[in-house]
């Protein structure tokens, strides 16, 4: 809850950073567990060209659920990613310390002087 709390109070020009960098995140990692589902699938033995109301119900609702955890865990790994590099860079730079750095990439939170005054 803090953590979205934080980001919705952020200053427009630091909110839009965070959105390009989030958004970035969340492209690569959709692309990269896209393919991930048909090798899950097909793992279980499930085929693209059959309907899939023709397989045990059991089998495909396991399916999902491992498609929904790699997907929830890819989004994650990637938007971290991308905010551990793109907010790296501040740091080396000098515009962030490191503590400020982790609590952006691992926790969400932002720090106060780029948030509104509430």
């Amino acid at each position: 809850m803090r953590a979205i709390k934080s980001q919705r109070r952020l200053k427009p020009y630091f909110y839009s950073q965070s959105a390009k960098v989030g958004g970035v995140g969340c492209l690569f990692g959709f692309a990269v567990a896209y393919p991930l589902f048909f090798v899950i699938a097909s793992s279980f033995g499930l085929e693209s060209d059959i309907p899939i109301r023709s397989y045990d119900g059991y089998t495909v609702l396991v399916v999902f659920i491992f498609c929904f955890l790699i997907l929830c865990l890819s989004l994650f790994t990637f938007c971290a990613l991308f905010a551990f590099i793109y907010y790296g860079i501040k740091c080396k730079k000098g515009y962030i310390d490191r503590e400020k750095l982790i609590n952006i990439v691992f926790k969400g939170i932002y720090p106060k002087r780029w948030q509104r005054r509430l």
